[in-house]
């Protein structure tokens, strides 16, 4: 079944790598939508796919990075579910928005 999640990722020295990282993951999981920084450094991400693929990226969100851990922190992270709104055709990494 298509879902939709939209998270918030907060932390120390979260960077552009961080969002090419989440991008590679989620086509890797065939999910479409966005990643950005919002206006307060943390990340945003838009996410639609198949609720078992969309499980899998959330849980791979939550342990982040390992290899590059001692670089950045990752301090909050939230995930709210939506209806999938099927705006997307891929998954990008996307200006700032909010």
């Amino acid at each position: 079944m298509l879902k939709c999640i939209e998270g918030t990722i907060s932390g120390v020295n979260l960077n552009y790598e961080y969002l090419v990282w989440i991008r590679r993951h989620a086509i890797k999981y065939g999910l479409k939508g966005l990643t950005f920084f919002k206006n307060d450094g943390s990340i945003k991400i838009i996410a639609e796919g198949e609720e078992r693929n969309l499980l899998i990226f959330i849980k791979k969100l939550k342990r982040g990075r390992h290899f590059f851990s001692i670089f950045f922190s990752v301090e909050n992270f939230s995930i709210v579910w939506h209806e999938p709104r099927n705006e997307f055709v891929d998954f990008s990494i996307s200006e700032s928005k909010e």
